[in-house]
């Protein structure tokens, strides 16, 4: 089957998703199962999207996995960092290898993933690399195809023959040449975006004298894990404060003029943090299967008054007996559901296909008046229903100047 990843697409599915589905048993039995993954870059929020979710603890809990990922480019010390974790974490059952090569006029590219069980196995070949952005934010294409019997033992044998061939190539995470090879990827990318941050500076003296001279919010750090190289995160973006990958941050920016929910959370006793939905707002807006058993993941990252991205929840999309559908929102953790008739506003901005920022917006903010004045223009509010308004960036920021997102 051919699959398109595209948030502007109605019947998109992430890369993300596929690979979770693939890699979940359709029976509850015990038996032998086991997997690889051979991907050209990865990043550290990549690998943490992937094998921290429960899907893949459950997998390596009992069976076998080979990750190969390329350095020929993106591929940092911050990225080997988190592989190493990951693999002393799953030790001995996840297996992670570096490929590492001489070839200049060549480029270690591939990206594709399997999985033996429940008696096939399942191949997704694709273009998303193991990157946020691969995974879940660009516009990238796979197919999955299930192969049984002598076709399954076919391509087994074939990758079998492939890692025989290519041994000397792959190389462990702790090996010096991957070490620098790596090192090199962050420097190459800071010496870019210096360039690239200059080229914008000629521009802005050519086009806006009035700011030619004003510092550039786009500076690298100095140091990649004790040594003295670029780490490749530009530390004075708001967001970039240790939480993300310049790479993976590019995932979460806020493009075009996407679609935007303006919400109230209801109040659900000490459990309001799981904020519910109506089916209708569920399925459209964050891309929910109302009843489905397929694996979905709905993401989120909280946006402070300070424009800081704060730490990546990810949620699957349960369904209920009831009309309502729930979304748990890290930022009401330790909150009391405010008394009398104000209640919290969540602004959800859509930046890819189940991917979302959010703002919890309180009474007693300095920006809550801001806000419920919005939202009291645009749809009055009627009883006790919980309102929801549907609208885009455009009119956000024209309305709500203040909210920490037009500092990302």
């Amino acid at each position: 089957m051919f699959y398109i990843q595209d948030g502007r697409f109605s019947h998109s599915l992430t890369t993300h998703e596929a690979i979770l589905t693939a890699a979940t048993s359709k029976h509850n039995v015990v038996d032998f199962f086991a997997g690889a993954g051979v991907f050209a870059f990865a990043t550290s929020g990549g690998a943490s999207l992937l094998f921290e979710d429960q899907v893949f603890k459950d997998f390596l809990s009992n069976n076998h996995f080979t990750l190969i990922v390329g350095v020929d480019d993106i591929t940092n010390t911050k990225a080997l960092n988190k592989l190493r974790e990951l693999r002393d974490l799953y030790q001995p059952n996840l297996e992670v290898k570096v490929f590492c090569h001489n070839d200049r006029g060549s480029l270690f590219h591939p990206k594709f993933i399997w999985f033996k069980i429940d008696g096939e196995l399942r191949l997704i070949t694709g273009s998303g690399n193991l990157t946020e952005k691969g995974l879940r934010r660009n516009r990238e294409a796979f197919t999955i195809n299930i192969y049984k019997d002598t076709a399954a033992r076919a391509v087994e044998e074939y990758w079998d023959l492939w890692i025989s061939e290519n041994n000397s190539n792959l190389l462990d995470l702790d090996d010096e040449k991957v070490i620098r090879k790596a090192a090199r990827n962050a420097e190459r990318f800071v010496r870019t975006r210096r360039l690239e941050t200059e080229l914008e500076g000629d521009e802005e003296e050519n086009t806006s004298p009035d700011t030619a001279n004003e510092p550039s919010d786009l500076e690298p750090t100095d140091t990649i894990a004790g040594e003295n190289l670029p780490e490749g995160v530009l530390v004075n973006t708001p967001n970039a404060t240790g939480i993300l990958e310049t790479e993976d941050y590019e995932a979460w920016t806020i493009e075009d003029n996407p679609e935007v929910l303006v919400a109230e959370i209801p109040n659900n006793n000490v459990r309001w943090k799981q904020a519910n939905f109506n089916v209708a707002v569920f399925e459209r807006f964050f891309g929910g299967i109302a009843g489905g058993h397929v694996e979905r993941r709905i993401l989120l990252r909280h946006v402070g008054n300070t424009g800081l991205l704060e730490e990546l929840e990810v949620r699957p999309t349960v369904s209920v007996k009831s009309k309502n559908y729930r979304i748990e929102l890290n930022a009401a953790t330790g909150l009391d559901y405010p008394k009398g008739d104000d209640r919290p506003i969540g602004i959800f901005i859509k930046v890819a296909t189940r991917s979302f920022l959010y703002s919890l917006v309180m009474p007693g903010d300095v920006i809550y008046n801001e806000v419920l004045d919005y939202l009291n223009d645009c749809e009055p509010r009627a009883g006790i229903r919980m309102r929801r308004y549907l609208t885009n960036v455009e009119e956000l920021r024209a309305n709500c100047p203040s909210l920490g997102f037009w500092l990302i």
